[in-house]
């Protein structure tokens, strides 16, 4: 239910002045003249007219008023956002170690009649060589990825299921990866289209930092390549994956060892695979993935542009009261591009700060206020914020303009270097570099509403934010940024004592992150952990103590005896008993399909109901049930736990009788 808002102008000039002339008999019984060429009715008719004017000036709500408020409520509207997509660029031969810079400038031919401008993020060197194997060694032995990395449609886990201490992921390469180059761009695709998305919480950023940890090495003895002391360490300039949590961009630095005509990589191959590809490795030093990285390939040669372009020294022009440059207030200077992204303002040779809005800008504060959906920049009155002198020379030093929806451009698009002629590298054209969009451009949206800003902003109030009850807590653990979380409880020790003597009541988080069907007990990470902890303690109440912990977890194992009435295989009958068990119980998606309920008992006649489901599994005639960990088992042999801890399947042991083979007494 909102406000009524009063109407402060309920009265129209012509009211006013009635009014007005009605009252000159309590002032003036001799005043009997009330036509408009009387001077007192005309002086009457004026202040009818301006109040008239200022309650309507009182009564009118304006954009201005509305951003206000909004920036009360810290909030404004969002500016506009680039298009970004990723490019793989191919040098000619003999192009390797070519440097394209940050910023080289790129056209687009998608179709439209726009002219589209993008820029590259970062530099990147380009090398001559490829993939030509991806291997990974794991507890489990040894497995050859190469196909599924060089194929649509195919993805794998890049240190296996477990993801574990030992793990190694091996690229191996046709040349020489660093041949004329100072670094190396290996952009890993991270499949993600069977996982949750990672949370969020309003504008909140991530703020994870993963605990596991990873080492690039680099093979410097082929011949013993068995051994640790055979790979040296690689210098890694830059991991936008976050050790693999997400897909992203990591910048190998060439390391001062790198002698590859020294190594006899002809002679010797490394694991399993013939003599000559250049061999490096990740390895993980430390494990604790919650889901094990997963990717659908890992490239060269890519880099991701953005839907922007610079320019550099462009003088600005003045755009209100021109004409008239005795008013000084409110100045506002145009650029020649519009939508703004960013700028660096100069007035008479002197920089000058880019702030928010002048509420608290002095009047001698070097302060611009950026308009980025106009283009434009303002400055103060004098008051809030410093005024430029009237002749004042006004430059963008450097600014980029660019965003909006029409740089979200299809992968079918034609990509160009407009200044084809301009050398990089060892004077290689950038004509000669091809150019092909891996994906089509994403994430361009133009500048937000005030009406766009109020939705957003009246949706936003219905999301938690302060940590009161135990549903806040559970709301505010989940959606910790950057995490993909499985399930969370909160557990409540309540206050002892009253008063002064009262003591902090006590907050217990447990939380379970995602993990798939076949991690039957998912483990957060001391980094997951950690993360959770950062973004509870921002909102959590002053006087509550929070601990934020990992889930307890019984192992269940079972001795089972099922009738069938047709011969089946043990083998598949155990298989398919034990995945039964191991589904049902499973923390995230088990019992109804939400996870195992924190501290639900595990009741042994469900075993029966639960298995007879099972194909061409007649009846259950009989069930053993083992608890390990802290639980407690009552006299039905029912397993007991407490309310922070979950089931995780153990080990299953099936006997098969079948009615035919007890028939002829066997």
């Amino acid at each position: 239910m909102t406000i009524d808002v009063p109407e402060l102008g309920d009265k129209s000039y012509e009211e006013l002045l009635e009014e007005a002339e009605k009252r000159l008999p309590a002032y003036d019984d001799g005043w009997t003249d009330y036509n408009p060429s009387d001077p007192g009715v005309t002086i009457l008719e004026l202040f009818a007219y301006l109040t008239d004017t200022y309650t309507y000036q009182l009564d009118t709500v304006t954009d201005d008023h509305r951003e206000k408020y909004l920036q009360l409520m810290g909030e404004r509207p969002r500016p506009p956002e680039p298009a970004s997509i990723q490019l793989s660029l191919s040098p000619p031969d003999g192009g390797g170690g070519t440097r394209v810079p940050a910023g080289t400038k790129l056209r687009v031919i998608d179709g439209s009649d726009s002219d589209k401008i993008f820029e590259t993020d970062d530099d990147v060197f380009l090398t001559d060589a490829t993939v030509e194997a991806v291997v990974t060694e794991h507890g489990e032995g040894r497995t050859d990825h190469t196909q599924a990395n060089s194929k649509e449609g195919m993805f794998y886990r890049a240190f296996g299921k477990r993801a574990v201490e030992g793990s190694a992921l091996y690229l191996g390469f046709d040349g020489d990866p660093f041949e004329g180059a100072e670094s190396l761009a290996l952009t890993v695709d991270f499949h993600d289209e069977d996982l949750p998305p990672t949370a969020t919480h309003g504008d909140d950023d991530p703020r994870f930092f993963p605990s596991v940890n990873v080492r690039w090495e680099y093979c410097v003895d082929y011949e013993n390549a068995r051994r640790t002391d055979a790979w040296c360490p690689l210098p890694v300039a830059r991991d936008g994956t976050y050790a693999f949590y997400r897909g992203g961009r990591i910048t190998l630095t060439r390391p001062d060892g790198w002698a590859p005509d020294d190594w006899e990589r002809d002679e010797h191959g490394v694991v399993g695979q013939d003599p000559g590809p250049f061999w490096l490795r990740c390895r993980i030093l430390e494990g604790g993935y919650e889901i094990p990285p997963q990717f659908n390939g890992v490239t060269l040669n890519v880099v991701e542009a953005s839907h922007r372009s610079t320019v550099e020294d462009e003088e600005l022009t003045r755009s209100d009261r021109l004409g008239d440059p005795s008013t000084l207030t409110e100045q506002r200077y145009e650029f020649r591009h519009a939508p703004v992204l960013e700028a660096d303002i100069t007035v008479d040779g002197t920089p000058w700060t880019e702030v928010d809005d002048f509420d608290a800008s002095g009047p001698t504060d070097r302060h611009y206020v950026l308009e980025r959906r106009r283009g434009a920049v303002r400055f103060g009155d004098g008051v809030t914020g410093r005024m430029p002198e009237p002749d004042a020379t006004v430059v963008a030093e450097e600014y980029a303009f660019g965003g909006g929806p029409e740089g979200n451009v299809p992968a079918s698009s034609v990509w160009r270097f407009p200044n084809r002629d301009r050398k990089v590298g060892d004077g290689i054209p950038l004509g000669d570099i091809s150019i092909t969009a891996e994906s089509a451009g994403t994430g361009g949206t133009d500048g937000e509403s005030l009406d766009g800003a109020f939705r957003r902003t009246k949706g936003d109030l219905s999301t938690p934010y302060r940590a009161v009850t135990t549903d806040d807590y559970r709301y505010v653990a989940t959606h910790t940024p950057g995490l993909r979380f499985g399930r969370a409880t909160v557990l409540v020790d309540e206050r002892s004592g009253t008063g002064l003597d009262a003591e902090p009541t006590e907050i217990r988080v447990v939380v379970v992150p995602y993990a798939p069907l076949s991690q039957p007990r998912p483990e957060p990470s001391e980094g997951f952990l950690d993360a959770v902890r950062r973004h509870i303690d921002k909102y959590r109440l002053v006087t509550d103590r929070v601990s934020v912990e990992a889930p307890n977890y019984v192992d269940l194992s079972f001795d089972v005896e099922v009738q069938t009435s047709t011969w089946t295989p043990e083998s598949r009958v155990q298989r398919a008993v034990q995945s039964r068990l191991a589904e049902y119980l499973n923390p995230i998606h088990g019992y109804e399909g939400d996870g195992w309920p924190f501290g639900r008992p595990f009741y042994v006649d469900e075993v029966s109901d639960l298995l007879e489901s099972v194909e061409r599994i007649d009846n259950v005639r009989d069930v053993s049930l083992h608890a390990r960990g802290k639980a407690r088992v009552d006299g039905d042999g029912n397993v007991l736990i407490d309310d922070s801890t979950l089931f995780a399947l153990d080990g299953v042991d099936v006997e098969v009788k079948t009615v035919s083979s007890e028939r002829n007494g066997e």
